[in-house]
């Protein structure tokens, strides 16, 4: 794709990532944890849930509806926002090592 063989490749890539930076910005990081935050929240709720189960207290599954739908939005989330921080970052590096639109030495 960058019409430079594999060796030249990562060597661009890894010289750019110490020229980058990190990862995460500290905004990126807030975010995650945020993120995190609320699905341990929700998984608490199922936790609860699935002890009730257990000792033969079954919630209808009306009641644990709302429980899997705010999980789901939650894994969803994180998943839209740690795939937006992958792709920047994926970016940053791919431009750092001269890498955008097949450029190459």
């Amino acid at each position: 794709m960058f019409q430079l063989d594999r060796a030249e490749t990562l060597r661009r890539i890894i010289r750019a990532s110490l020229d980058v930076g990190p990862a995460l910005s500290a905004e990126n990081s807030r975010t995650v944890a945020a993120l995190a935050s609320q699905v341990r929240m929700v998984g608490r709720n199922l936790s609860q849930l699935l002890h009730a189960i257990h000792s033969g207290h079954a919630a209808p599954m009306e009641a644990a509806l709302p429980i899997w739908e705010a999980l789901d939005e939650r894994v969803k989330a994180v998943d839209a926002e740690l795939t937006a921080m992958t792709i920047a970052h994926g970016l940053k590096l791919r431009k750092a090592a001269h890498l955008l639109d097949g450029e190459g030495a």
